[in-house]
């Protein structure tokens, strides 16, 4: 994509448990297209698998993400409403960290809410969104 309404975005992924799924869904992000427009905002909402929190501490250490570690568990929406906060200026993205996504997935994305304005969300097809 050349040109989009969107500065830049954030990808926000809470995470608690699930090591492999959440690997192969930082691996699918990061084979994808989407650190174009996008930095990686991941929320560690007090994993109790240490070798999520190792991995995880890893991926801070890199410039296009970002880590917030919370002490206690705080749930998804929480977690969400933290790294959100974290730039208030930006629009992003809600991942579960389970999802695997693929080539320009965000830029498709992007593509439809410039095409519909007046939309509050847009919200891709899945094979496994049971609350979309």
């Amino acid at each position: 994509m050349t040109q989009t309404a969107f500065d830049r975005l954030n990808i926000i992924i809470p995470v608690y448990r699930g090591e492999t799924a959440v690997r192969r869904c930082i691996d699918s992000i990061l084979a994808s297209d989407a650190l174009e427009l996008a930095e990686i905002v991941i929320i560690n909402d007090a994993s109790p698998e240490p070798g999520i929190t190792a991995f995880l501490d890893e991926l801070g250490a890199l410039q296009s993400f970002s880590l917030i570690n919370h002490d206690v568990n705080l749930g998804f929406v929480a977690s969400v409403n933290a790294a959100a906060a974290l730039h208030p200026d930006r629009d992003f993205v809600i991942l579960n960290a389970d999802t695997e996504v693929a080539g320009d997935w965000l830029q498709r994305l992007v593509r439809h809410a410039i095409a519909h304005p007046r939309a509050a969300t847009v919200t891709p097809f899945s094979n496994n969104a049971t609350i979309a």
